[in-house]
């Protein structure tokens, strides 16, 4: 008996430690993608219901999720059972052998609220030319996103304030850039040379002459004198600001992320009993108006296809899952939202951090 279980008892303490190392990698492959999922939707539900508030004039507030701390908890349990006396006295009532392991996830979330200085510097000061360009060069729908990042394009306005004349140009400047992009015609390129000396351009090349028309018009909006015979390739300098002379430079006057989600609140779809009830200004545009890249829907009851969605004022505000336009336009202004967010909450070391340990 004495020999038994002493080869019994090391195979079930191996036996429990293998139990042991893959419970750990189990664990940290659904909780990972779980936290993961968790921040994401969560963010994505924070920055639709500051748009929201920001279209009711409502207060404000921001806070970031700091730190996940998984605390994981394991235990393992081994037992075996040996009869001593008559075999007839325990034959049947004994378990040879029973092992089990357990593990308690408890997590510590850190919550660390938005320095407002620091924010309301990044919340004011133009989107850097060096991130707006790249974003133009990779949306699959620049030409709507476009007149939400840049306010100005040399003499090319697109704000609120313009005319209708003044905005359809901007507009139409911004549709031949995405159908010369679309037909690898527009690239909006990174020249730099040196680390910190951000320089962009917006080139146009290897266009057959069926596309040369199109061209012409676009560098005569854009006040560009360029070469266009057989194809020949044009590179415009970018430079961020108001144009002030005749230069061949192409200045981008960017939005600032205040700007830009101001923007889109202005044109958030609210219920008419809202209006009427003084709760909001009117809408801007008819709700079938397609004038918007970052469509945000209103609708009474929860919706069936939101991308994403909240809740306020007992309405449902929510990007529609079937407009690929919006849900695209809505993922690049996160994007810039959230690092401007991740730098005013860098400033913000010295603010109390509230720490929630889930049981």
């Amino acid at each position: 008996m004495t020999r038994r279980l002493s080869l019994l008892v090391p195979t079930l303490a191996w036996l429990a430690l293998s139990a042991c190392e893959g419970v750990g990698p189990a664990t940290l492959g659904a909780g990972r993608g779980a936290y993961n999922d968790v921040i994401a939707r969560t963010s994505s539900e924070q920055m639709l219901a500051l748009i929201v508030r920001l279209r009711y004039s409502d207060p404000i507030g921001l806070i970031t999720v700091g730190s996940v701390t998984a605390n994981l908890r394991f235990s393992a349990r081994v037992a075996g059972e040996a009869g001593i006396g008559a075999q007839s006295s325990y034959a049947g009532n004994l378990v040879p052998f029973t092992a089990g392991v357990a593990y308690e996830d408890n997590p510590t979330i850190s919550y660390a609220p938005v320095d407002t200085e620091a924010f309301l510097r990044t919340w004011l000061r133009p989107v850097p030319l060096e991130i707006v360009a790249p974003a133009l060069q990779t949306t699959k729908d620049a030409g709507a996103l476009l007149p939400m990042l840049v306010d100005r394009m040399n003499g090319l306005r697109a704000g609120p304030a313009e005319t209708a004349p003044e905005r359809a140009e901007f507009a139409r400047a911004a549709t031949l850039l995405q159908s010369l992009r679309d037909l690898d015609i527009a690239a909006w390129v990174d020249v730099s040379k040196q680390p910190g000396e951000p320089r962009n351009e917006l080139v146009l090349d290897r266009y057959a002459p069926e596309h040369t028309p199109e061209v012409r018009e676009l560098l005569q909006l854009l006040e560009i004198p360029a070469e266009t015979r057989r194809g020949a390739a044009i590179a415009i300098p970018l430079s961020p600001g108001v144009r002030l002379d005749r230069s061949p430079v192409l200045f981008l006057q960017t939005r600032s992320i205040a700007t830009i989600l101001t923007e889109a609140a202005r044109l958030v779809d609210v219920p008419e009993e809202h209006v009427q009830a003084g709760f909001v200004v009117p809408n801007v545009l008819a709700p079938d108006a397609d004038a918007s890249a970052l469509r945000i829907r209103s609708s009474r009851k929860a919706p069936d296809h939101a991308n994403v969605a909240v809740k306020h004022r007992d309405f449902w505000y929510y990007v529609d899952d079937t407009d690929l336009t919006a849900k695209s336009a809505f993922q690049i202004v996160q994007m810039l939202f959230g690092s401007q967010l991740a730098e005013a909450a860098r400033g913000a070391q010295t603010a109390p951090v509230l720490t929630i340990p889930v049981r």
